[in-house]
């Protein structure tokens, strides 16, 4: 079982954040509500969070806008709930740097496996491998840098981009579906989350100019990472 977390429930329907915090509560996790983007600063400025259970309608706040800052200026992992269905828009809530993305209504065992799901991936030191490498590039799972030997500086991935990327590394040359790649049997195949989150690792990369590795498609099963040259066959789709 995952460690215990400190998460804080942004939602302004009180009722509910109630019974969310009896459900985390459940795996041991310590909570605190905020019905308030306002709140929720005043109460992880004074005791800080691991997680963030965030929901994008807040009367007068914009939850949307919320999740950007967290992603941009803090380390916290954030799990956006809403009754927003609209792909655009879940992909939106992962561009802003969420972790995950659940639309109400959710049964409370699906919330508490992708809250231990982000959870995992968020400590990824805890992996006794350390350093993963591939060719000539190496993943620190410490600091989540990785670097081609010889190349210029590391680049520095998000926790969930580390985590995506050294599952490709620890299954390279074979496909791995986007469901393993999110660490969630939740993710299913036809989910866009881990193409988004691939498409950012792939863009981290080439700006860094490590092109040694190459992440294709893999037609109907997700991806697999292939070193510069090697060929993918009928993988591509």
């Amino acid at each position: 079982m995952t460690d215990s977390a400190r998460i804080i429930i942004v939602e302004d329907d009180l009722p509910l954040a109630r019974g969310l915090a009896r459900c985390l509560e459940i795996d041991g996790h310590h909570t605190a509500l905020a019905p308030s983007a306002a709140e929720f600063r005043r109460i992880y400025r004074n005791t800080g969070a691991d997680l963030v259970l965030l929901d994008l309608n807040l009367g007068a706040d914009d939850g949307m806008d919320l999740a950007r800052e967290l992603g941009s200026t803090t380390p916290v992992a954030v799990i956006i709930l809403t009754g927003r269905d609209d792909p655009d828009e879940r992909i939106r809530g992962l561009d802003a740097g969420a972790d995950d993305y659940v639309t109400k209504p959710f049964e409370s065992g699906e919330l508490r496996a992708r809250v231990r799901a982000v959870l995992r991936r968020r400590h990824p030191a805890s992996n006794p491998e350390g350093r993963l490498r591939v060719g000539p590039v190496v993943l620190d799972l410490a600091t989540r840098e990785v670097c081609a030997d010889g190349g210029g500086p590391p680049v520095e991935l998000t926790e969930t981009q580390a985590g995506i990327l050294a599952q490709l590394m620890r299954h390279a040359g074979r496909p791995v579906g986007r469901g393993d790649l999110l660490n969630s049997v939740h993710w299913g195949p036809g989910n866009r989350a881990a193409d988004v989150h691939v498409g950012h690792i792939r863009r981290k990369l080439e700006e860094a100019g490590i092109d040694s590795l190459v992440i294709a498609a893999a037609r109907g099963r997700g991806y697999v990472l292939l070193l510069k040259g090697e060929e993918a066959g009928d993988l591509a789709g």
